[in-house]
């Protein structure tokens, strides 16, 4: 899974192109591989997320990527138009109101800037009887599955404009292992593999747009 994930997260950094100087909201950090990898690029990285405890272990974890903040995503604790992008990274499924999540985003961003979001690319939400409340609840807390209409329209509704649509990481190679017995590829020749496939079979595992202020 971790190969998996780093080949993920560096499609996000190579698609920001963050540049030195540049400012990069990292909403819904998690365990802050994201905020690392950005790092790297010489810009500055702002890693927020909703636990308290989930922000402390990724500050341990890399205690030199990004600034980090706990907030939530509907109160994001930035001034309006104070980043250059916002990258919301498996987050929005999880949301209960996600145009409210996206127009905060929004908000944060500066005119020129962009926000790419990546999400589960329709996936099939699966339901299990909690042992607690004995009620049917979500896999994983997942409570939408989108397509690319679907995620475009939401994020017009928050006043943002897709610039670009793309899948990735093929479900089919995913359950091969692919992405483990090849972690030595350069990332080229992974993502030329993984396009192939997705045209061929259709399998996308994760859906990615990048939009800008309308």
């Amino acid at each position: 899974r971790s190969a998996s994930e780093r080949r993920r997260l560096q499609v996000i950094v190579d698609q920001l192109n963050l540049q030195r100087g540049e400012r990069m909201l990292d909403l819904g950090c998690g365990s802050g591989w994201l905020a690392d990898l950005c790092a790297g690029t010489g810009a500055s990285i702002i890693a927020c997320d909703l636990a308290p405890s989930g922000v402390s272990a990724a500050r341990t974890r890399f205690p030199q990527a990004a600034d980090y903040l706990a907030t939530d995503v509907y109160a994001v604790g930035l001034t309006s138009e104070s980043v250059d992008a916002v990258v919301l990274s498996e987050v929005v499924e999880h949301l209960e109101d996600v145009v409210g999540g996206l127009q905060q985003a929004a908000r944060v961003l500066r005119p020129t800037g962009r926000l790419i979001v990546t999400v589960p690319y329709r996936e099939t939400i699966l339901q299990h009887l909690c042992i607690h409340c004995n009620e049917m609840t979500p896999a994983n807390a997942h409570l939408h599955s989108f397509d690319q209409l679907h995620l475009s329209a939401l994020l017009q509704e928050a006043g943002l404009c897709v610039t670009r649509t793309r899948v990735m990481g093929n479900k089919i190679l995913e359950l091969a292992r692919m992405p483990h017995w090849t972690r030595w590829w350069p990332q080229w020749l992974w993502r030329l593999t993984d396009s192939v496939f997705n045209q061929l079979t259709g399998k996308a595992a994760f859906l990615l747009l990048e939009a800008k202020k309308a």
